[in-house]
This record gives C-alpha cells, sequence and structure tokens, in this order.
C-alpha cells in the first residue's frame, strides 16, 4: 500500500518525482487525498491536470467537500465523484463536514450521515478520515467492495472524524475509541 497527497502531490519538484514513483509502483493499493491548499499552489487550471493524473495512478481517491469545489467549480458532488471514478479509482469518497460522506465505486454508492458532536477544532478531521479508510483498504482491499462494505468503511471513517472533531488539535483517535464495524 502506498499514500500519497497534499502539496506533495502539487508542487515541484516532488510531484513529477512522486508522479514518479507512483507510475512505477507495484503497490496493491494507491491512496490519495489532494488536501487542496489554493494559497500555496498555482492556478486552478494548472492544478486539475496534476490531480488527474495521480487520480488515473490510485485505487482510492478521498476529497473534502471543499477540495472538490475548489478543483471542479459548480459541480454537484454526485458529478464529482463520476468523474473521479471515470479517471480510473475503484473507490472514490468526498467528506461533506458534518453532513457525513459520500463512497462510490462504478457499482454501488452510498451517503453516510455524519455524527453529532459538539465540534471543538476541525483540524485532522480529513486526515483521521483518510487514515481509517486506508485501515479498511488494508484489511480488505478496494476491489469488489458494494455497497455495505463502502457503508461499513464510510461509518467507520466518519466516526474516527467525529471523535477528532470532538477535541482539541489533530488528535486522532485511539484503537480502543473506536467501535470496529463487523465485516462479512
Amino acid at each position: 500500500m502506498l499514500h500519497t497527497g497534499s502539496i506533495a502531490a502539487f508542487l515541484e519538484p516532488g510531484a513529477s518525482a512522486l508522479r514518479g514513483l507512483l507510475s512505477r509502483s507495484q503497490a496493491d493499493e494507491i491512496t490519495f487525498d489532494p488536501n487542496i491548499r489554493p494559497a500555496l499552489l498555482d492556478s486552478r487550471e494548472q492544478m486539475v491536470p496534476r490531480f488527474e493524473e495521480f487520480a488515473a495512478l490510485s485505487t482510492v481517491v478521498k476529497m473534502s467537500d471543499e477540495d472538490a469545489a475548489w478543483l471542479y467549480p459548480g459541480r454537484e458532488i454526485a458529478a464529482v465523484i463520476d468523474h473521479v471514478l471515470s479517471l480510473g479509482p475503484r473507490v472514490a469518497a468526498i467528506t461533506l463536514g458534518a453532513d457525513g460522506t459520500e463512497l462510490a465505486t462504478a457499482e454501488a454508492r452510498v451517503r453516510v450521515d455524519g455524527v453529532e458532536v459538539d465540534p471543538v477544532d476541525t483540524i485532522g478531521a480529513g486526515d483521521t478520515f483518510m487514515a481509517s479508510l486506508i485501515s479498511f483498504v488494508a484489511e480488505r482491499g478496494s476491489d469488489g467492495l458494494d455497497a455495505a462494505d463502502l457503508e461499513r468503511a464510510g461509518a467507520a471513517a466518519t466516526q474516527a472524524a467525529a471523535i477528532t472533531v470532538s477535541r482539541a488539535g489533530a488528535d486522532l483517535p485511539w484503537g480502543y475509541e473506536l467501535s470496529t464495524p463487523s465485516r462479512d
């Protein structure tokens, strides 16, 4: 498994080196979270092709609704997911903050509701979601996921992110704080 994202995928000279690494990788799973930071990046017109190159090399792509809006302004979440899947990943997920997340494969799509918490700090929520999703993929793989699999992965990741936002700082939950959804 190989994971990448954020400014490493967008800023040179690292972006080209990283893209080369991914294209040569024999990893069974490549996960990508663009974690867009507009203030650090060049124009959208230059960054969208870079995002799409990395998405095409990935098996799983996770974005926030803010990432999706910056990359594809005016497109509905479902349309962005469809577009990302058309690039080649097996799984696309877009987090929607307190409103939950949408996860999809070419064959299945689910919407997972958010978990109600008293938010203290949103720093680390996306990273927590991604870490949980990576954990699921490391155990199960991303190939052949059905709606029930997506629901389990999304529910676990959403719950983990909710724990993170309920406390100050990027304080991700420990394993003992998480309920493990049963697998079939």
